[in-house]
């Protein structure tokens, strides 16, 4: 084998095998939290979840783990950060809803925000259910069976009765798409343009300017508020809490969702 054939062939080896051993050790410290958190023992699991995270991994199922042990622990902010972080990868699933729900109960702070309609609500509880890779993913099986089902009608099916039959199939299946795009084009919106943070510290000032000691403070928030990230300027947000309630607020006391 030629020389250079063979480095190749060593450096692929190579990557493959720290590939597998970064995914055995992550899988063991994964397994080493679960056990330390159904022993009680939050900091622990806690600890060993974020070894996982640090080292750039991120899964729906380690966002909510860390999440349970965080609320456990009694860090009411860090529980709500991943708890959205786990549902933005997963969408809103039963068990999360209820950990937010409950979580959301003790916070200080109540939100006025604008009034809307019942429906969009609705809308924005189950666009919350599904993630962007599956509405994506959805989207590609209704359009393949909408297009199927064309050619079906079209160049196999004589009987004029079948042939209804499966226009009003394509119809449904069409409807589903037009709305299936719907919710993925407002969550491809929300990921680019409407960022979104929890605030971490106990309280955290809100002030006029970006600047401590010359920006007017505004108003307080605390820990567990969600609010959304307007930009960012040399440690400091630009954030909107709401109807009328906009300002600056220091990097470190929010979490990025």
């Amino acid at each position: 084998m030629p020389t250079k054939l063979k480095y190749i062939a060593l450096a692929l080896l190579t990557l493959l095998f720290s590939h597998q051993l970064f995914a055995d050790n992550q899988e063991l410290l994964f397994e080493a939290g679960s056990k330390a958190y159904l022993d009680g023992d939050w900091t622990l699991a806690l600890k060993h979840w974020r070894q996982i995270e640090q080292a750039g991994y991120q899964s729906g199922d380690l966002f909510y783990n860390i999440g349970n042990a965080s609320y456990k622990s009694g860090d009411l902010g860090q529980a709500i950060l991943y708890w959205e972080k786990a549902a933005k990868l997963i969408g809103e699933n039963d068990d999360l809803t209820a950990n937010l729900k409950i979580a959301r109960s003790h916070l200080i702070d109540d939100i006025d925000d604008t009034v809307r309609l019942p429906v969009w609500d609705w809308f924005d509880r189950l666009r919350a259910r599904f993630t962007a890779g599956s509405l994506a993913f959805f989207g590609v099986i209704l359009s393949f069976l909408t297009f199927a089902l064309l050619g079906l009608r079209r160049w196999l099916v004589r009987s004029s009765r079948k042939r209804k039959q499966i226009l009003i199939v394509i119809w449904c299946a069409f409807v589903l798409l037009i709305f299936d795009l719907a919710l993925f084009t407002l969550h491809a919106r929300d990921d680019v343009t409407q960022a979104e943070g929890i605030i971490l510290a106990t309280e955290a000032q809100i002030l006029s300017a970006p600047a401590q000691g010359t920006g007017k403070l505004l108003f307080t928030l605390h820990e567990g508020t969600k609010i959304r990230l307007l930009r960012k300027l040399e440690g400091w947000y630009e954030i909107s809490a709401g109807k009328e309630m906009q300002g600056w607020i220091k990097k470190d006391a929010l979490g990025v969702i």
